[in-house]
């Protein structure tokens, strides 16, 4: 449960901290780099989760994985385009959806825990 918890607290800041970085002209490199401390927590605890969620839904874990590594793949793209002032709406609705996607596919892999307790 703490590898749950941790997971879904740390997206929560992360998606804060993108926000931040990706709207806001101070502190964009803090912002940036904490972002990345996420990526690790959030992989590493998205480890341990999905050897447990392997059983159950092994496809969708898979599609998950991906959809995530996009997902993180577009925030970075979105940063260096920030920092040279080429920064698209498309780009940011483009990492807005991808958020959205991975953290649905999350909450079905995790049973809509904690939305839905079983």
């Amino acid at each position: 449960m703490i590898w749950l918890w941790t997971h879904l607290i740390t997206w929560l800041v992360m998606a804060i901290l993108i926000l931040l970085a990706l709207f806001t002209n101070t502190h964009t490199k803090i912002y940036e780099m904490i972002t990345r401390i996420g990526y690790l927590v959030i992989i590493g605890t998205g480890i341990k989760l999905g050897i447990r969620a392997w059983s159950v839904e092994p496809t969708l874990l898979i599609v998950k994985v991906i959809v995530a590594l996009i997902f993180i793949a577009l925030i970075e793209i979105a940063f260096a385009r920030k920092e040279q002032n080429t920064l698209s709406k498309s780009l940011i609705w483009a990492v807005i959806i991808f958020c959205l996607v991975t953290a649905l596919i999350g909450f079905a892999l995790a049973g809509w825990y904690p939305f839905i307790q079983h």
